[in-house]
């Protein structure tokens, strides 16, 4: 299991720490793809869990706690259509009188 934390710690650790505007969607793509990547070390480290110890690991918790930054990062790639705001007549006389 500590290797799954490792692992996982090194993947992020591993990634370009470039504050570049541009690329951070690239970065926060990359950083989705990894944690997809992580799916697999899970389920194999699940799979090899003795379930006769006394202290269990929660891979339900870990696996939740995955899904929510990946939807956090999802959401901030992917932002929903903005709503728009109902229009407002306007109101302006914007016609001038000459003074005679």
């Amino acid at each position: 299991m500590k290797t799954i934390i490792l692992l996982s710690i090194a993947l992020l650790a591993s990634l370009p720490a470039s504050a570049s505007v541009e690329s951070e969607k690239q970065e926060l793509a990359l950083i989705q793809a990894h944690l997809d990547k992580l799916d697999y070390l899970i389920a194999r480290a699940e799979r090899e869990a003795d379930y006769r110890a006394l202290r269990q690991f929660e891979y339900g918790a870990l696996k939740s706690d995955i899904r929510q930054i990946q939807a956090g990062i999802d959401d901030y790639l992917h932002p929903d259509r903005a709503v728009p705001r109902p229009v407002t007549p306007l109101g302006g006389d914007y016609v001038q009188r000459a003074m005679p």
